[in-house]
This record gives structure tokens, C-alpha cells and sequence, in this order.
């Protein structure tokens, strides 16, 4: 008998679609309050008091075509609706900084003279720092974070965060503003890095980004189509096309399906995670851009030191490789 090429007891592999409902108010859905005070009282340092809920996740029954809500969605808001307080607070960090390197330049180290003193005072005086509004700090980022909730417990499934630091060089020498963001999972010793590209003549946005599945590195794009009613988004694996993201346009929030066609990612919990959070992340594109033309702009015309660098942000460039 010619053998058949199937490995005996293995089944094929199946799609994974999955629902994004978006809240238009953050925080608030009649319909999801026991699960909101859930994840209130989470045990799990990655829901923190400065996150609202933003959306749930369902996750379609292949057999019987039912849908249930299997994820949250959650927003660092204090990182994302940055407050006139959190402002204030952050440009006398920077004014502070900017004092103790005007005055280490005079004198490295002890107390100023009466005319090093007045040196100092000079120029802090007409220094671009010390002359700055709140309102010209550019600080928003945005930080998203999927749980996956069940009766008893809720379980952090990922993150994804902007990285503003390569937008702002990325936006500068491409000239077009271009979003980057990294996504973290739990339980992986790697991080996914998803960077818009400039392709010219194409005016859809498109993503790329490299996942390892632990054995081996597939090569993603996210296509925006050319037309589309909603945010619609083809998506692409080493060339060949694997899914799609299909906008509602007819919703409240940035509502989309997520569809991974049957194959070696379909069923990899990972990545459909991490695609989860991508997709989560489409309804704040438009700001985000905002922001980085902000970013751009100050630094183009000397000020750069409006665009404000947190260490979380920075840690995300952290060298594991430098001597200790």
C-alpha cells in the first residue's frame, strides 16, 4: 500500500478567529462590569491602578460557530492621557537635570563662587529647558496589555508598547511619520519588534516584523488594503498570504475580526496573542501618529528636548551583553 504522507494520530492544523470589541469609552460597557471588577482585583502586577479596560476578546467555536469573551484588553492610561500634574511634575525633573549639567560644566564638583553663581543663573535664564511650557512636552505612548479571564483566575497574555525613540529617527529619515512597537509575551526570552515601513507609491500602511515560534523565524507583513470599508488588513507570512484583519466600520470603537487561516501559526497561542494586540492597537494609529509628527517637529527644529524619553521606554534597549 502507498503510504499516505500523514503522520498517524496527528491532526491538521485548524484557524483561529478571533473578535475585538473596542470600547468607545474605556472603562465603561454595561455588559462586561463583573469582568471589570475582576480584573480590578486582579492578582497580577501587570494590571495596574493606572490601566482602564478598553475591549474584550472572543473566540469563535470552529464546531458549533459560538462565540465566547475570552480576553481583556487593557490600557495604561497614565501613559496615554498624560495629565497637566504629570506634566508639570515631569518638566521639573527635566528643569532640575538641566541645572545640575550647567553647573557641572562650570564646576564639576563642590559649591559655585558668587561668580560662577551668576554665570549659572545667566544661563539658565536663556536656556530653551528652563523656558518650557507642560503643555510642550510631548510624553504620550501607548501601552496595551491582553489578559485572558476565566471564573477564577486572570492571566497576563502580553504587551504591546510604543517605541518612540525609532519613530522619531525612522519618521526623521524617511520623511513620513512611521509607528514601531514592541510586543512582549510572557514565557519568551524574545521580544517582537513591529515596524511600519515606507514603501513609495504605496500609500497603505504596512507592517513587518519577525516572529520566532521557538524553532524557527517567520517573516510577517500586515498590509493595509488599498480598499477597504473598515481598517482592513491583509496579512502575510514568509510571502503567502495566512489572514486577515477585517475592520467594522458600523462600530462604536476600532471593532475588527482577526482571521488566521490553518497552519504552523494558526494554533501557536503566541503569535495569536501577539496578532490580538496589533490589531488592538489599530484604533489609536491616528493619534500615535500625531504624537511622533509632534516628536519630529520639535526635533527638527532644535527641541528635541521636548520629546520626553521614559525609563521604561529606555529599558526596552537595554544591552544584556555589557559588562557588568
Amino acid at each position: 500500500m502507498k503510504p499516505s504522507g500523514k503522520i498517524m494520530g496527528k491532526k491538521d492544523p485548524v484557524p483561529s478567529r478571533r473578535y475585538l470589541d473596542m470600547w468607545a469609552l474605556p472603562g465603561m460597557h454595561p455588559s462586561n462590569v463583573d469582568i471589570l471588577q475582576q480584573m480590578k482585583t486582579a492578582d497580577t502586577n501587570h494590571f495596574t491602578t493606572h490601566m482602564d479596560t478598553v475591549g474584550t476578546v472572543a473566540e469563535q467555536d470552529l464546531e458549533s460557530g459560538s462565540w465566547a469573551t475570552t480576553h481583556m484588553l487593557g490600557l495604561r492610561t497614565d501613559v496615554w492621557k498624560v495629565d497637566g500634574a504629570e506634566l508639570e511634575d515631569a518638566l521639573e525633573v527635566m528643569r532640575d537635570q538641566r541645572r545640575q549639567t550647567l553647573k557641572k560644566q562650570i564646576k564639576k564638583t563642590g559649591r559655585l563662587s558668587a561668580k560662577q553663581k551668576a554665570d549659572l543663573d545667566a544661563q539658565l535664564e536663556d536656556d530653551d529647558v528652563m523656558q518650557m511650557e507642560p503643555g510642550e512636552i510631548e510624553k504620550r505612548r501607548l501601552v496595551l496589555k491582553l489578559f485572558k479571564t476565566s471564573t477564577d483566575r486572570v492571566r497576563w497574555c502580553g504587551t504591546i508598547e510604543q517605541v518612540t525613540m525609532t519613530e522619531v529617527h525612522n519618521s526623521i529619515g524617511s520623511k513620513r511619520n512611521l509607528l514601531t512597537m514592541v510586543v512582549m509575551l510572557p514565557r519568551s526570552e524574545h521580544v517582537t519588534y513591529i515596524q511600519q515601513n515606507h514603501r513609495t507609491f504605496r500609500i497603505p500602511s504596512i507592517f513587518t516584523f519577525g516572529f520566532f515560534d521557538g524553532q524557527q523565524m517567520h517573516h510577517v507583513a500586515i498590509k493595509r488594503k488599498w480598499v477597504s470599508i473598515g481598517a482592513d488588513f491583509e496579512v502575510e507570512c514568509d510571502g503567502e498570504s495566512i489572514g486577515e484583519i477585517d475592520g467594522r466600520l458600523f462600530s462604536f470603537g476600532a471593532d475588527s475580526y482577526l482571521d488566521i487561516d490553518p497552519g504552523p501559526l494558526s494554533e501557536n497561542t503566541g503569535f495569536i496573542d501577539l496578532m490580538t494586540l496589533f490589531t488592538a492597537s489599530v484604533g489609536y494609529h491616528k493619534a500615535m501618529r500625531k504624537s511622533v509628527d509632534r516628536r519630529v517637529k520639535a526635533t527638527l527644529s532644535g527641541q528635541s528636548h521636548c520629546h520626553v524619553v521614559c525609563n521604561e521606554e529606555l529599558r526596552l534597549r537595554h544591552n544584556g551583553r555589557a559588562a557588568a
